[in-house]
């Protein structure tokens, strides 16, 4: 049997053996592991950090109104987001348990609990 990390010939001890040694099966799962984050990580640091800004902006309210130029000067990005919503008859864009609809100039906030 051909262990998939190294390539090299083995004789397996288990009849569901796949990798020479469990140093070999560890190392191979997490190089695809830190593949997949690799590729995830333009998606998800701008998310996380919008995240972080809307966790630190809204600590004690439940639904506020913030100009956009404040919530850019804090780093904010408005292109990201995880889902859409249908909300006070408008589209609500997601960010996790965020809700967020934009005005003109202004972005109201909804935390969605």
């Amino acid at each position: 049997m051909k262990d998939p990390f190294t390539n090299e010939e083995f004789n397996p001890k288990r009849n569901n053996q796949k990798f020479a040694n469990s140093k070999n099966r560890i190392k191979f799962h997490n190089t695809r592991a830190n593949q997949l984050r690799v590729e995830k990580a333009f998606i998800d640091r701008p998310l996380n950090n919008n995240l972080k800004i809307l966790n630190n902006i809204m600590a004690d309210k439940d639904d506020e109104t913030f100009h956009k130029e404040f919530l850019r000067g804090k780093g904010f990005n408005f292109t990201i987001f995880n889902s859409t919503c249908k909300t006070e008859g408008t589209t609500g864009y997601c960010i996790y348990n965020f809700i967020i609809i934009y005005n003109s100039s202004n972005v109201k906030i909804i935390r969605n609990n």
